[in-house]
């Protein structure tokens, strides 16, 4: 790990996006898509009922960077060709679960209903793969993912991470225990996977 990471928190681009600190102000936006029954259907979350249940959540992923638990970027699509947004956070992505002694972290990530199906996602987690094998120092970056989203189990593949095993009622979520999808990617395989 880079020695001045928890410095400061690091904004990200990409061709077409801005990957930013969350701020208070972003709660409204994040609150349109997460109380979206849609987004939140495979999330540790129902759906969203009041801005202010979204504002508790914002403050909670931002204060992972604070606490040096992990990062939590705003998503913000560039508008044409300026590095310039519009601000407007469309869905988030990171880390957390960060076990800086072993290495390794867990990501996590939601989009808007709207830009599903137009490689956001997949352009936002290959920045942010590449910031935690390179940055972070990670070894391992592992992602728990519902038995039945599909959606989300492919375009993990798709990036190289590999289904390990699943692991039967862990979460209590949305008043039942479900079964998660342990997936993770190793640094070697990414890297071998740049070349």
């Amino acid at each position: 790990m880079k020695m001045d990471i928890l410095r400061e928190f690091r904004q990200l681009e990409t061709e077409r996006l801005i990957l930013r600190e969350l701020k208070p102000t972003d709660a409204e936006a994040i609150f349109h898509y997460l109380s979206d029954p849609e987004v939140t259907q495979y999330l540790d979350t129902q759906p969203h009922q009041t801005v202010e249940q979204t504002r508790r959540l914002v403050n909670f992923l931002a204060s992972l960077f604070e606490k040096g638990e992990g990062f939590r970027w705003g998503i913000v699509k560039k508008t044409g060709n300026s590095s310039q947004g519009t601000d407007v956070v469309i869905g988030t992505c990171g880390y957390h679960a960060w076990a800086k002694f072993h290495l390794r972290a867990e990501i996590g990530y939601e989009l808007a209903r709207e830009y599903w199906g137009q490689g956001i996602m997949s352009e936002a987690i290959k920045t942010i793969l590449a910031f935690g094998f390179d940055e972070m120092g990670l070894n391992r970056v592992e992602a728990m993912v519902l038995v039945g989203n599909v959606a989300s189990a492919r375009f993990l593949e798709k990036l190289g991470f590999q289904q390990e095993w699943v692991l039967r009622e862990y979460e209590l979520l949305q008043r039942a225990f479900k079964d998660l999808m342990l997936f993770s990617l190793l640094k070697k395989d990414y890297w071998a996977s740049q070349r």
